[in-house]
């Protein structure tokens, strides 16, 4: 009998794919992106890179940058009343 998976991507093979002509690319401009503390940014995350992904509940939500931590971006977003801080790569992001 096979045990159901319970990790952090489960159900969301369509959140994650990528189109057929995008398949094993990865844009060098959105590696390279450069963000300031105030910038209203959005999640979409980038399934070619899968370090530092955040958790499905998180994507496609606007946020604020407040700093950036080393290679990442600490972000507030906003979800059911409270506000929570993500760290992210600048490949997760995109500006609003």
């Amino acid at each position: 009998m096979v045990i159901k998976g319970k990790g952090s991507h489960r159900r969301s093979r369509k959140r994650l794919s990528r189109d057929e002509g995008k398949k094993g690319y990865i844009d060098i401009k959105k590696t390279l992106q450069v963000f300031q503390p105030g910038d209203k940014v959005v999640i979409d995350p980038d399934s070619s890179i899968q370090r530092n992904i955040p958790h499905r509940k998180f994507f496609g939500l606007p946020g604020v940058v407040l700093f950036k931590k080393g290679k990442t971006y600490t972000i507030e977003v906003k979800k059911g009343g409270a506000s929570k801080r993500i760290d992210l790569l600048p490949v997760h992001i995109k500006r609003l």
